[in-house]
């Protein structure tokens, strides 16, 4: 059955985007200084006073900062840096929106998030009513993980030194040597992985580029001596053999099997981009992959327990054995506290 509204919804559209090109003429109006009034612009386009004063309270409340003034006898803007948005869109782009503002929700502790949930809430506000958008998002949601929360100052510090390609000095501490190092480096890229921030940078107390957590810099100063960042510099190309973030070092051909069981939530997912999957004869699974970082990698296997077993390289295979056997030193002892 066809919708008996339909006539009716795009009469509204088609008012709708007939008023933009006259907005838009408004703007150019008001920004080249001409200092138009409701008359005069009603008398352009053949429309009343009120439809143009309709327009200018609708630019209004998309941000546009226009007075009117009585010497002149017209309109101006107060703030000389805005720009009419460009609003006619399809039903199916405005709910993108809404789905973006759903996604957007993943990720309140990051960066931004405050400035872009207000842009997006400021769009679809000024949408057509006839879209009825406030419900047509809810066959979507997310869940999202665990973040680490960055300081907006300590951020914009490193955003302003990335695009001013200006080397930093940070006082850092290293986890894994539970120690505080001061370092200059000089920063590429902010990267984001599973909730957590970090700064891709050439570090030249190492001479080669490395990554720092955002949550581990205890102090930033952005110094006046600049850097050169290389072209051929890939965030893609730099992180393609790591397991997760952690990279460096050797590169490894590692080998899992999966029991049958385990198998089945294997075959689902990419877990590496040089993954190879090889079916058993069992029912379960063999994974290859080309990859470094196997601190990553052991604890990614243990977690299946019995189901995974690592059979390439031998150091993975020794280290796992060795981690296995602390765990049933620990148990042990339980049982034995128990008994």
């Amino acid at each position: 059955m066809s919708d008996p509204y339909a006539y009716i919804k795009e009469k509204r559209m088609n008012n709708y985007r007939i008023s933009m090109p006259r907005m838009n003429f408004i703007d150019q109006k008001i920004r080249n200084r001409k200092y138009p009034n409701c008359s005069s612009l009603a008398k352009e386009h053949q429309v009343s006073v009120k439809t143009i004063q309709r327009d200018i309270d609708c630019m209004r409340n998309m941000g546009a900062a226009i007075e009117f003034d009585r010497q002149r006898n017209g309109y101006y803007y107060t703030d000389t840096t805005y720009y009419l948005p460009a609003l006619p869109i399809t039903e199916r782009e405005a709910l993108l929106f809404v789905i973006n503002d759903r996604i957007l929700s993943q990720y309140q502790q990051a960066p931004y998030y405050a400035e872009l949930k207000k842009a997006i809430e400021k769009i679809l506000q000024f949408l057509p009513d006839e879209l009825d958008l406030e419900h047509k998002g809810d066959f979507i949601s997310f869940q999202s993980q665990p973040q680490t929360a960055v300081q907006q100052q300590k951020f914009d510090l490193l955003q302003q030194a990335i695009c001013e390609e200006r080397q930093i000095n940070m006082k850092y501490y290293a986890q894994h040597r539970n120690e505080v190092t001061q370092r200059t480096v000089d920063p590429y890229l902010i990267h984001c992985h599973q909730g957590n921030w970090y700064l891709i940078a050439h570090c030249h107390t190492r001479n080669e580029i490395r990554i720092f957590a955002l949550s581990r810099m205890l102090a930033i100063e952005l110094t006046d001596d600049y850097f050169d960042k290389p072209l051929n510099f890939s965030i893609e190309d730099f992180l393609k053999d790591s397991f997760n973030i952690i990279r460096g070092g050797e590169t490894y051909h590692v080998v899992l099997k999966f029991s049958p069981y385990q198998a089945r939530w294997i075959r689902e997912r990419q877990w590496h981009r040089s993954q190879k999957l090889t079916e058993l004869d069992d029912g379960g699974l063999m994974l290859e992959m080309d990859v470094q970082g196997l601190d990553e990698v052991k604890r990614w296997v243990m977690q299946y327990g019995g189901e995974a077993e690592v059979a390439e390289p031998e150091v993975l295979r020794k280290d796992v054995l060795r981690e296995i056997g602390r765990m049933g030193q620990i148990y042990d002892l339980e049982v034995k506290r128990e008994k």
